[in-house]
């Protein structure tokens, strides 16, 4: 069994359900990519390794308070990119 970081899978499920709330953000590949990357950095991950830890962290991913950090994080990540996209507008 490979390691896998579950708080991933909270990110992008409250990343796919709140992206369209700001206007401003640019919703291609790079930017949603960008905000998923950033939005991981700011909040602790919870890695598993064996069939018990999976099960375990699986369970965690319905805890309020991690969906709270996962959102918080995603929405300041999603500010941070439609301040400063890393690429062109047009593009």
């Amino acid at each position: 069994m490979r390691m896998k970081n579950f708080m991933e899978d909270v990110i992008i499920e409250v990343f796919q359900e709140i992206k369209g709330t700001n206007p401003d953000f640019c919703s291609c590949d790079k930017c949603s990519r960008d905000v998923i990357a950033i939005a991981l950095s700011k909040i602790k991950g919870r890695y598993a390794a064996s069939p018990e830890g999976e099960i375990f962290a699986r369970v965690e991913q319905s805890n309020r308070q991690v969906r709270a950090d996962a959102l918080l994080a995603v929405m300041e990540a999603l500010d941070t990119v439609s301040a400063s996209p890393r690429h062109d507008r047009e593009s």
